[in-house]
């Protein structure tokens, strides 16, 4: 991770790690896209991800997405380990893999979509330097469970 990064980690980590929230309306705010730069292989085959770098990339996360399908998600980086909140306001349904130095530390399956703000937040059991958002069920299907190995490649 480059300095910047790390810098834009730290900033977006001061305040709560909001995954699928923004300061103005939502639903003025197109879904982005961004390319797959990175893959996480497990047993039966390969997840491509999607990685935000910026703040506004962070914050809108998934937001007013369909489904991603079964071998797409989003991995969020943390220059080191801290306490994140996620929220699912206007996302489609989601698996949230939480992931500290390689391992899978807890899966929050099957979170639903939050229409109204304020939502729910959605936070680990400890900190993090990573997660990992998938499509609600992939997580189970593949066999990802806490403790499992969680170690995504860059392309």
């Amino acid at each position: 991770m480059t300095n910047k990064q790390r810098q834009l980690a730290t900033l977006f980590s001061a305040s709560l790690c909001l995954s699928c929230i923004s300061a103005k309306p939502i639903n003025a705010t197109p879904a982005q896209y961004l390319p797959t730069e990175a893959r996480w292989c497990v047993a039966q085959g390969c997840i491509d991800l999607e990685i935000p770098k910026t703040y506004e990339q962070y914050v809108l996360g998934l937001s007013n997405r369909p489904a991603l399908g079964p071998w797409r998600g989003m991995w969020f980086r943390f220059a080191e380990p801290r306490v994140v909140a996620f929220n699912m306001y206007k996302c489609a349904p989601l698996d949230l893999v939480f992931i500290r130095n390689g391992k899978v530390v807890e899966v929050k399956a099957n979170q639903s979509p939050c229409l109204k703000l304020p939502c729910p937040q959605i936070i680990p059991i400890e900190p993090v330097d990573e997660v990992i958002e998938l499509e609600a069920g992939r997580a189970a299907a593949l066999g990802i469970k806490a403790g499992s190995p969680a170690i995504p490649k860059l392309d």
